[in-house]
């Protein structure tokens, strides 16, 4: 093992190490107590392999996890990026949903806990919005991004953002997960700061716990007056159809007040890299990392991507699973 490097292969490895951890011993735990199996998942299983790694590899872990600070302005706009960016998210998971029911395949609830009272709601909350938030962006924004980032450069996102879908291990939310990707993984790739992940992760995760919890409270409200909202009752294809037109349209919008904001961070950084480098054209930044540093390219080899390839292929065997059961 090489110090001071962490290759593209090593990083393909170690995500399907990770992935078959997580349909294995993840699973397991989780099928026993989905409270701490999440955690045992994120804190275990997720993150801890890439600290012993980046530490093996005897390499600065605030350099290459970009543990830099970020702006109050910049959370904030964060923030609300992230809240726009959902209708974006739903719009393209409620996509999927409704392409699956019209070849007539069964859509089921997503294997997610829902809080019933406020202690719930917390502990929820720091599982799912949390923890999530932090261990999963540094597995994926700190270690996959920072690797193929180097080495391709913007298409590093893409790539990041594609396996972050696939490790989810479901087809129903496969999109939505890829959207966020794209959209964390620029935001941290302008600010070259991983917290811009971990924040916009745990709003967006957070609002969907707090949203299903506000949800599941009303539920309970109206169901005291009768037996008037079915349970797990999921929709047809018409009104999913119905459903992705209103969101498409929610999502237009949003989604363009979304990239006008995160213009308004990539000027701001732009503009203090000519401040603190002295940097006197734009191009600059265009082509090198936003910390100034060339990207380093390399030729594409097929066997760096075989780890990958089994991820994908366990992928369509769980897939297959799912709306075979």
């Amino acid at each position: 093992m090489k110090k001071g490097n962490i290759s593209i292969l090593e990083t393909n490895i170690m995500y399907l190490a990770t992935a078959l951890l997580l349909v294995t011993i993840g699973a397991y735990v989780q099928s026993i107590n989905i409270k701490m199996g999440l955690i045992v998942t994120e804190y275990i299983l997720v993150l801890m392999p890439v600290i012993i790694l980046i530490k093996l590899k005897n390499i600065n872990i605030k350099t290459f996890l970009r543990l830099n600070k970020l702006k109050l302005k910049h959370i904030l706009i964060i923030v609300i990026i992230t809240l726009l960016i959902y209708p974006v998210a739903v719009f393209f998971n409620m996509s999927m949903l409704t392409a699956l029911s019209y070849f007539g395949l069964e859509i089921r609830p997503l294997p997610i806990p829902k809080a019933s009272n406020l202690l719930e709601y917390i502990n929820l909350f720091f599982i799912i919005a949390i923890s999530a938030g932090i261990c999963e962006e540094v597995f994926f924004r700190g270690l996959l991004l920072r690797v193929y980032g180097e080495k391709y450069k913007v298409a590093g996102i893409v790539i990041t953002a594609i396996l972050f879908g696939v490790f989810h291990f479901n087809l129903q939310n496969l999109l939505a997960p890829i959207v966020l990707g794209l959209v964390f993984g620029y935001l941290v790739y302008i600010t070259d700061s991983i917290y811009a992940g971990i924040v916009g992760h745990i709003v967006n995760n957070g609002f969907a716990v707090t949203l299903t919890y506000l949800l599941n409270v009303l539920q309970k409200k109206i169901s005291k007056y009768g037996d008037m909202v079915p349970q797990n009752i999921m929709p047809n294809t018409l009104q999913l159809f119905i459903g992705v037109i209103i969101m498409g349209v929610l999502a237009v919008i949003t989604g363009m007040i979304a990239y006008w904001l995160i213009r308004i961070i990539k000027d701001d950084m732009i503009k203090s890299s000519y401040r603190n480098k002295g940097m006197e054209d734009e191009t600059v930044i265009e082509k090198n990392n936003i910390d100034g540093n060339p990207i380093k390219k390399g030729k594409y080899r097929f066997v760096e991507f075989i780890p990958i390839a089994v991820v994908i292929a366990i992928y369509v065997i769980i897939s297959i699973l799912q709306f075979s059961i």
